[in-house]
């Protein structure tokens, strides 16, 4: 049609925040701020929202992951990440 509108797709791929905590994560890793985020906040103090940033960031990519694990300095995270690795 003439003068129809076109989608095009965009050269670099943007990851949309599927839910709050998974936008307070991704800004989080990308200021360099996960531990503060985690170990600062009062509200992550129960093991579910715990659970939720566990699982957010092993929905991330595996670059995201890596910056994710270098930040947080956990080992129970880094063990979480390569048995996520041997699943795939």
């Amino acid at each position: 049609k003439a003068g129809a509108i076109e989608l095009k797709k965009r050269p670099v791929q943007v990851i949309t925040p599927v839910n709050s905590t998974h936008r307070f994560v991704l800004q989080a890793i990308e200021k360099g701020t996960l531990q503060n985020l985690v170990f600062d906040n009062q509200a992550f103090a129960n093991h579910r929202a715990m659970a939720a940033v566990f699982g957010t960031i092993l929905k991330l990519p595996p670059l995201k992951q890596a910056l994710a694990s270098k930040q947080f300095k956990s080992v129970y995270l880094d063990r979480l990440l390569s048995m996520q690795k041997k699943k795939s």
